[in-house]
């Protein structure tokens, strides 16, 4: 071999080991690097949190109660009266579902209505608070 075929084959040899070198530091960088935390399925399903402050409609002397099913899942955090509306607000305890049942009794028993909110608590954020029964007393 002449000693330009050995030059270049020298040549070869050593940009082959210094690359395999290179190759070899940047993979011992990255199984340093910590890995990424790998995102809990309940976060990834959550897509925004729900207003869990609720305002309902109310006349004089008169006032909202509840019952709620599933206890443990929310708790009360307000329960104030405002003019002529009562406000509510709960804080969430811990994941699940539970159900409010809002009941309002007037002086005259003709005017009793009732309001019934499911709540959902997912990843420690409410994500769900429909109500559904006498709606025209929800204060917008």
């Amino acid at each position: 071999m002449s000693m330009k075929g050995r030059l270049l084959s020298a040549a070869l040899t050593a940009g082959a080991a210094l690359a395999i070198g290179y190759g070899m530091k940047k993979l011992g960088e990255k199984a340093q690097e910590p890995l990424a935390a790998p995102q809990d399925d309940a976060q990834a399903d959550i897509l925004g949190t729900a207003d869990s402050k609720i305002r309902l409609k109310m006349g004089d002397k008169s006032d909202w109660s509840y019952t709620m099913r599933s206890k443990g899942i929310v708790k009360e955090k307000e329960n104030t009266v405002a003019g002529k509306e009562q406000h509510f607000d709960f804080v969430p305890l811990k994941d699940g579902v539970t159900q409010l049942e809002f009941d309002y009794k007037p002086q005259q028993a003709a005017g009793a209505k009732t309001i019934t909110y499911n709540i959902e608590v997912k990843g420690g954020k409410i994500i769900r608070c429909d109500a559904a029964g006498d709606l025209e007393m929800i204060a917008k």
